[in-house]
């Protein structure tokens, strides 16, 4: 059964055109030879790959930034690292398989919806003694308090990133095409709505949004309505209706708000702002509007200003702009302790390796730069302030790629070792003065959800959501109203008022236990 299993997983992994984000094997030196471990650091032990999972898309050049970093860390602790990136669109369809058929997996990124979802349930090792024992530097780093926000049950089982960060996403677009047919500002549902239409309408190789739109469409219904995610997820069907009211939690799909928005999103697709088959696109808008097929985007802070960065690179004739969701909930705030981490799966049987690892390069700067920045003097120089000069000096931007891991690469960060981009965007810090003005605190990210009682039910409505919610919710269907009452019984069947009562119980007690309002 077990070889049956990763059979399956592997068809899986094939069929669904994942990325590998690292080489597929040893890494090689310069001259071919797999480097000897008698150049390693002893206290290793013997060689280790390390094998890890991240959610997202891989760039064109990090399989050479990866070998790289291979031949560095195969130097320092006799280890190297492979990297599957799993895309955007399915991603934790195939984190579940990979954690229930107990496949081979030392490291995996995980957000708050895939910590709350698999915490409890046995598929990661309990990091509670592990994470200070073999990690202090990175584990001093944090307060109890910042850690007891990713406690389940009192046990500790994920790697947190150290940062500060604002997650709400944004609009990043092509300011050049709007202004081209005289929309000159996104600024609001009504001049996006128009930009996008002037887009459709005029540019033949252009679309509004080309690749697959729905967590973009996703983020801005959310913002429109003013609807939370719970446990920092983005993708959770059962949400706060809203900021100030935070006992009525509800399935989204059984609102008003849901109706009104799919007929608009009917309406958009209709008018030629995706395709018809965006939810099979190999493609997504983030990859898309670098190659200039897309017109948006949607990106947080931090997102909004690498993105400015590549298009300079990509596309300097374009001009772009960036419109935060922000400005319509009104309000925004910081990320909880937990929004990107490591965990090690319960299959792996390197956990002190993978550990040791990850502490290593969360404290060693070069390792750190050839993993989040690729290799220096090729893709980023530095200058005398230690910022990012990108790419490096005498390299041709169209023929220097970018290295990107997405959530692997998320969940490395530590604030004392990220650098800076050299020219940064002027518009960041105006961005992170606004955010930060508008901060209040968050009331629902941090929470950490046990679905051990209902995981028959979860695993239910996820399948729904795919196969029927999807499409309504990028407006590929031919009756909406049907297609949403057919929608809802399907849910009803799956199990979504018990799914909705176990999240509002766990929601109540949290407010209460940490003094809520």
């Amino acid at each position: 059964m077990k070889k049956l299993i990763s059979a399956a997983l592997a068809t899986l992994l094939t069929l669904s055109m994942l990325t590998a984000c690292g080489s597929s094997g040893a890494p090689q030196s310069s001259s071919g030879q797999t480097p000897s471990s008698t150049d390693s650091d002893d206290s290793f032990g013997e060689y280790v790959e390390l094998l890890m999972y991240s959610s997202g898309s891989s760039g064109p050049d990090t399989e050479k930034a990866m070998k790289h970093f291979n031949e560095l860390l195969k130097e320092k602790a006799n280890t190297t690292i492979k990297v599957t990136c799993l895309g955007w669109d399915n991603y934790e369809n195939q984190y579940n398989l990979i954690l229930t058929s107990g496949e081979k997996a030392d490291l995996m990124y995980v957000n708050p919806n895939l910590y709350s979802r698999y915490a409890s349930t046995g598929a990661f090792t309990d990091l509670t003694d592990l994470f200070p024992e073999y990690m202090p530097e990175t584990y001093a780093l944090f307060s109890e308090d910042e850690l007891q926000q990713a406690r389940v049950d009192g046990h500790l089982y994920v790697i947190p990133s150290y940062e500060v960060n604002y997650n709400q996403n944004g609009i990043f677009y092509r300011q050049d095409l709007g202004e081209k047919y005289g929309v000159d500002k996104v600024d609001s549902m009504e001049s996006l709505e128009a930009y996008m239409d002037a887009v459709a309408k005029n540019e033949s190789n252009v679309r509004p949004i080309d690749g697959n739109p729905e967590q973009a469409l996703f983020q801005l219904f959310k913002s429109y309505y003013g609807f939370e995610s719970i446990a920092g997820s983005n993708t959770s069907i059962v949400m706060v209706r809203g900021y100030d009211d935070i006992e009525d939690i509800v399935a989204y799909p059984f609102t008003e708000e849901y109706v009104e928005w799919v007929h608009r999103m009917k309406d958009w697709a209709d008018r030629g702002f995706w395709s018809t088959n965006a939810l099979s696109s190999t493609m997504d808008p983030w990859s898309s509007i670098q190659v200039g097929t897309s017109a948006i985007t949607q990106a947080n802070a931090d997102g909004a200003k690498n993105m400015m960065r590549t298009m300079g690179e990509k596309l300097p004739n374009a001009v772009c702009d960036y419109w935060s969701l922000a400005n319509l909930t009104g309000y925004s705030y910081a990320d909880p302790v937990m929004q990107n981490g490591y965990v090690v799966p319960a299959s792996s049987q390197n956990a002190e390796r993978a550990l040791r690892v990850l502490e290593l390069i969360k404290t060693d700067q070069e390792l750190f730069d050839a993993w989040m920045y690729g290799i220096e003097g090729y893709h980023f120089d530095l200058n005398e302030s230690g910022q990012l000069v990108r790419p490096a000096a005498g390299q041709d931007p169209a023929k220097v790629n970018t290295h990107s891991m997405s959530g692997a690469q998320y969940a490395m960060r530590v604030k004392g070792l990220m650098r800076e981009d050299a020219g940064v965007w002027e518009g960041y810090q105006p961005l992170l003065n606004q955010l930060n003005s508008m901060s209040v605190p968050n009331k629902f990210g941090a929470v950490v959800l046990d679905y051990t009682n209902v995981q028959a039910e979860l695993a239910a409505v996820n399948q729904v959501v795919q196969q029927y919610g999807m499409p309504i919710n990028v407006g590929i269907v031919d009756d909406v109203d049907a297609a949403v009452e057919e929608y809802r019984a399907q849910l009803e069947s799956a199990g979504i008022d018990r799914l909705v009562e176990e999240v509002k119980a766990q929601m109540l007690a949290y407010y209460e236990a940490n003094g809520i309002t």
